[in-house]
């Protein structure tokens, strides 16, 4: 729908000062003018001018408001003009007739010769280009405020968006997680009971704790660590000696926010695929380091490297882009994966330390992602 200029609109008000201040110095240029060509004096002229002015310009405010109401933007520049041409013919009409009958009011039927034989001419050629600057004036300020509105529905076009991208992707890791601790639970179930309780224990304590902070757009990196280090202390139940793990990140680097849950499913692909395949032992290692703006972690594992399960298509990979493109926007984050030359698989993962300067939430505690 069409939105016509609004100098008195909500956080806009001070336009109608703008546009009073307009025509009031429009009506005493003119009367000055008159009055140095010695047609009207400036005392008599002033008022009228002003009186004027204040039809014209409720005339042009009208037409800004045809302007908006059919849309002529979207019309051909030649079929514009012509609109515009015949809408202020008709105007300037309006506005002639109006003055001319206040004047006959005023004057009296001899209005003419006391206040046009000498300056219609002066008034004619001054009105029209006012005018037209007037009106065009307005419709450039009409398509910077159209402009604005566009940019502001894109906006919050893309804000839900985010937010839709963001639920959908929750709604999966919580399965995602859940189920992998159960199947982990059941591995364990036919061969050590106490281990299977055990484990249970520290899960439903786990999960508590885990889906508590879902909600939250935004966690510490510390917290988020912790959450890993539990998961991994459970599945140590399930894989004893085979399974170790190391956590490092100094204390600058906890205190960045990322999104809960984001390192889960690539620590849960380090275990699947460089510790569950193997009699050997293992090893799965977090590192996370801040530098500048940055921080960079790292989910590292000593399997075989890549191959179908660890391809760029994996369930666990895949969520965590969709997760850093509805967090941080197209180009705020970077995933990246590396075949050791020692041997292992890496996952890295360069963030920003502040998401909302990449884009991604507009304010604390909202979903912008």
């Amino acid at each position: 729908m069409a939105h016509a200029i609004d100098p008195s609109g909500p956080g806009k008000r001070y336009r109608i000062w703008l546009v009073a201040a307009g025509w009031v110095t429009a009506a005493l240029t003119e009367a000055v003018a008159l009055d140095a060509s010695e047609a009207v004096p400036f005392e008599s002229g002033f008022p009228a001018s002003v009186l004027s002015h204040a039809v014209l310009g409720i005339l042009v405010w009208q037409v800004w408001r045809a302007h908006a109401h059919l849309e002529l933007w979207k019309r051909r520049p030649l079929h514009a003009v012509s609109v515009h041409a015949a809408v202020g013919v008709g105007a300037l009409a309006i506005w002639g007739a109006a003055e001319a009958t206040f004047m006959r009011l005023r004057y009296g039927e001899n209005f003419w010769q006391l206040v046009y034989a000498d300056s219609w001419a002066l008034q004619l050629l001054s009105t029209v280009p006012l005018y037209a600057a007037a009106v065009g004036l307005g419709v450039i300020v009409e398509s910077f405020d159209r402009e604005q509105r566009r940019r502001q529905r894109e906006a919050e076009l893309e804000l839900l968006a985010r937010d839709a991208e963001l639920t959908a992707i929750k709604s999966q890791l919580q399965p995602h997680f859940l189920l992998n601790s159960l199947n982990s639970i059941l591995a364990l179930v036919e061969h050590d009971s106490t281990k299977a309780r055990a484990m249970l224990e520290r899960l439903a304590s786990l999960l508590q704790s885990v889906f508590d902070r879902l909600d939250e757009p935004l966690v510490l990196l510390h917290s988020e660590l912790d959450t890993i280090r539990d998961y991994l202390k459970i599945e140590q139940v399930r894989f004893a000696d085979r399974l170790r793990f190391t956590i490092e990140a100094h204390g600058a680097t906890e205190q960045v926010t990322v999104p809960p849950f984001l390192l889960q499913p690539l620590v849960e692909n380090a275990v699947k695929h460089g510790i569950q395949p193997y009699t050997r032992q293992g090893e799965v290692r977090v590192t996370a380091r801040r530098q500048g703006a940055r921080v960079h972690v790292a989910v590292s594992d000593t399997g075989s490297g890549p191959n179908a399960s660890h391809g760029t298509s994996g369930r666990g990979i895949d969520l965590t882009r969709r997760r850093l493109r509805a967090t941080y926007g197209d180009n705020g984050a970077l995933l990246s994966m590396t075949h050791e030359e020692s041997g292992g698989f890496t996952v890295g993962l360069d963030l920003p330390t502040d998401p909302e300067l990449a884009g991604g939430f507009s304010s604390p505690g909202t979903h912008a992602s």
